[in-house]
Formats: C-alpha cells, sequence, structure tokens
C-alpha cells in the first residue's frame, strides 16, 4: 500500500521548499570564491632562513616596494633541523620573482647604533622583501633567505667599491657615505680580509653620483667629535648629530682629479679627513 500525503503535509512541504535555497547559494558562492582564489594563485616557492625570526603562517606577507605580492602559508623546520623553510604562495602576477637571482630576506624592527629600522613592522607585523632576478632568469622554487638586507635594492644603479682599513672602528653596515655633507651611497658590509691584517668595507654609490669617485678620490671615517688640545690653544668641533650616532664614511676629491673609478675599485680609508681638505673645490664634471 502506497503511502499517501494529505493536504496538510503537502502545505507543509510547500512551505519550506525556499529553505533548500541557502545551502545551494552557500555552495555557489564559496564555488565563486574557491574560483577568484585559484585564479590569483600564483606560483609556490620555499624560503629557507637561519632562524625563524618570527614568521607566521597566513600572517607573514611577501613584499615589494610595499605591495603585497605572497603570502606565508606554513613555517616549519628543514629535514635536517638546521633551518627554518617558509612555504610561500606568490600571486599570479607576481610569478617573475619566482625566478633564479631573486632575493629574499626578513623585515623586522632594529635598533643599533646605526640608526632605527622597520618601524612599519611594529603595527603591520613581520614580512618578507624580496628584490625580483633578472626577467630572463629561470624558474626556480627554492631559496636562501636572509633576515637583514644586504643587497642595496634602495641604491639605483649603484657603483661598488671597496675600501681597506686598519681599523673600523665607527664603522658599520648601513652607515652612510657623504659628500660635502649630502649622503650618496651608503656601507653595504663590513669583513675582515682573508688574513684578517685589513678591515674591508664594501660601499655603493648611487649611479648619479658615480662621477665624483675618482682614482684619486680620498675616503676617511666619520667622525662626531674632533678635538686639537695644545698648550696654549685647544680646538673642538663637533659634526651633526648623525655623525655622533651613526659615523660613516665621508670622501673628497683633491684638485686637479682623475679619471672617474671603474666599479669594484679598491681605495685607503683613513682614520681622519687628510689636512687642508676644505680648500680643495675640483670640478667633477
Amino acid at each position: 500500500m502506497k503511502p499517501t500525503l494529505n493536504k496538510k503535509d503537502v502545505a507543509k512541504v510547500g512551505s519550506t521548499w525556499y529553505l533548500w535555497l541557502f545551502p545551494v547559494f552557500a555552495i555557489l558562492i564559496s564555488l565563486w570564491l574557491f574560483r577568484g582564489y585559484w585564479q590569483q594563485r600564483g606560483p609556490e616557492i620555499d624560503i629557507s632562513f637561519d632562524d625563524g625570526a618570527n614568521l607566521q603562517a597566513e600572517k607573514t606577507r611577501v613584499r615589494y616596494r610595499g605591495v603585497n605580492i605572497g603570502v606565508v602559508k606554513t613555517v616549519e623546520l628543514s629535514e635536517d633541523h638546521k633551518s627554518v623553510v617558509a612555504h610561500v604562495i606568490l600571486q599570479k602576477d607576481a610569478v617573475n620573482f619566482a625566478v633564479e637571482g631573486s632575493k629574499f630576506w626578513v623585515v623586522s624592527p632594529k635598533v643599533s647604533l646605526g640608526g632605527i629600522s622597520g618601524l612599519e613592522t611594529i603595527f603591520e607585523g613581520t614580512y618578507i622583501a624580496v628584490q625580483p632576478g633578472p626577467p630572463d632568469g629561470a624558474r626556480q622554487e627554492d631559496f636562501k633567505g636572509k633576515l637583514e638586507n644586504d643587497t642595496n635594492e634602495t641604491i639605483e644603479n649603484a657603483r661598488h667599491f671597496t675600501l681597506e682599513t686598519t681599523s673600523l672602528e665607527s664603522i658599520n653596515s648601513g652607515d652612510a657615505v657623504t659628500f660635502r655633507g649630502l649622503s650618496v651611497g651608503t656601507i653595504t658590509s663590513v669583513s675582515l680580509s682573508k688574513t684578517g691584517q685589513l678591515g674591508v668595507v664594501h660601499i655603493s654609490v648611487q649611479g648619479k653620483y658615480a662621477r665624483l669617485i675618482r682614482t684619486n678620490t680620498v675616503f676617511w671615517r666619520k667622525i662626531g667629535v674632533q678635538a686639537k688640545l695644545g698648550l696654549f690653544s685647544s680646538e673642538i668641533k663637533v659634526n651633526s648629530v648623525d655623525s655622533i650616532l651613526h659615523g660613516g664614511v665621508e670622501l673628497f676629491t683633491p684638485d686637479n682629479p682623475g679619471e672617474i673609478a671603474k666599479p669594484m675599485s679598491k681605495f685607503a680609508l683613513i682614520a681622519a679627513p687628510p689636512k687642508g681638505y676644505e680648500k680643495w673645490n675640483p670640478v667633477l664634471e
């Protein structure tokens, strides 16, 4: 005997049929969102770091020039437990960053004698910055990241030079390289020579100021306070607060300047400015 529905049951079913529309709409919206996510999804890469450096899954962003181009999906130890691997998903329009030659580093708050950097991360959190590799670079999925920037991405068309000195006092990575009080470059790294007999300072100078570096240019350590003490007279010269806190390197070229120095040229870094350099006034065209 077949079951039958009375008029009351039919009316009840008829009055609740629209409830089935809600799960249907939910499924359609989910499919639409998933489609949009998949269309924006770019290549996946792995970036290994020596330390986790406050990297957080689903929160830490990958940025280029302040624009988000990816996100860290997972953070885990490498198989040998010697490094931390951040699994990153880049956006579709950031495919050119997943190439050989791209460099990644962690940006976080940093306070030192050289100044304060990464203040924006106090509110927005630590993020991974990137310098893209060459446009024709080969695709790559595994990268070695750093915990600080040593790529000089802020210096356009930079020219690189090496300074050698017997003392690295008041010289720090990130300090300014100045000419007539104007910052024309930066110290990119400080290290010792292979034999340990000299300190080696690598600097980058902005391309538009490359003409200032001549074969006879003189470099010296910028000192915040200079004192000349004598028996009958004394002289104390206090430079800018920046030079007191940051140190750095100053440069000048004597009259009768030499030819423009070639990139990667080596110079001596002396402890104090040469005598009478204030009277130098060469034409550097």
